[in-house]
């Protein structure tokens, strides 16, 4: 069996079309044999998502609500998790929608059973002709080059970890059900995750066929609030222990290395202005990171995540 968990908070907009590209057989080639778990702590995003599985038919045993009690975002992949049935179990936010056929491709890794995690392909749905937008398309592109650069390419078309891997993205991410407890002040979930079942001795999968399209931030608040949390999560998982089979896979230092890539990666004069105007941003970014992880030693906010507006 198979279960997805859609964490979701005031995204009445954006859930239904997230579970209709999951739980729609026709598009997702999703297995008969699953069910939809939506956590929210809101009646809207609630209502939105009973509508929605309404229109698709599906059961009381293919979709339940869990009502969020807004302790965090790890607090409710955790509650989701102890009530999930399935053996594997896909993990997604209700403000993304997956690409066709992206259910199918994800799940075939797990022919492998040393493979413990799969990670899609995130790619952004902003246009590519503004400054945010460039930005987004260009950091999702640039971790799909660091996946396929630092894993192995099978025979059936997938990548594999083997002496490198880089984490799965939250995103689109299927994983065995493991027992491992994920903490609830973790601020990269998807990381600690990634990390865990490498230490359990599971391979890491890449499936580029699985994508998952994403809203990125268009302001530099909401990015410096995204990305001071989700990359400084990387300092809290060192203090954890977390980085035992494998080193630290994010860090000022290691994006220092990527610098050629970012000019690269740009095919005009504006492009080249736009990529080279993310260096001051990554920079104060990772100051940030310094001040409030290492020196203020600031973990999760009060109330869980702060939510990230532009991005809705």
């Amino acid at each position: 069996m198979i279960s997805i968990i859609i964490t979701s908070r005031e995204e009445p907009i954006t859930i239904g079309k997230c579970i209709r590209c999951i739980a729609d057989k026709g598009y997702s080639g999703i297995p008969e044999n699953f069910e939809v778990l939506q956590v929210s702590p809101d009646k809207e995003t609630l209502e939105a998502g009973k509508k929605m599985a309404k229109e698709l038919g599906l059961s009381d045993t293919q979709y339940v609500q869990i009502i969020d009690p807004q302790k965090g975002k790890p607090f409710a992949l955790k509650m989701a998790r102890t009530k999930a049935k399935g053996d594997i179990i896909i993990w997604t936010d209700g403000d993304s929608y997956f690409g066709r056929n992206a259910m199918k491709e994800i799940l075939k890794p797990f022919k492998n059973p040393k493979v413990g995690g799969t990670s899609g392909r995130p790619k952004s749905m902003d246009s590519k002709e503004n400054t945010f937008g460039y930005w987004g398309h260009l950091l999702s592109d640039s971790a799909d080059h660091r996946r396929i650069d630092t894993m192995e390419k099978t025979s059936g078309g997938y990548y594999i970890s083997g002496k490198e891997f880089f984490p799965m993205s939250g995103y689109i991410m299927a994983t065995r059900k493991t027992t491992f407890d994920i903490p609830s002040n973790v601020l990269s979930d998807d990381a600690y995750i990634s990390y865990q079942l490498r230490n359990e001795g599971y391979e890491i999968a890449y499936v580029r066929e699985a994508e998952c399209f994403v809203k990125y931030p268009t302001t530099l608040k909401d990015y410096y609030k995204q990305k001071v949390r989700s990359l400084g999560g990387f300092i809290q998982l060192k203090r954890m222990g977390i980085f035992k089979r494998d080193k630290q896979s994010r860090s000022f230092i290691i994006e220092l290395g990527y610098a050629f890539y970012v000019f690269r990666y740009a095919k005009n004069i504006k492009e080249f202005v736009w990529s080279f105007a993310l260096f001051p941003v990554r920079l104060w970014t990772w100051i940030r990171i310094f001040w409030e992880r290492i020196l203020l030693k600031k973990g999760m906010p009060k109330g869980g995540w702060e939510r990230i507006l532009s991005t809705k």
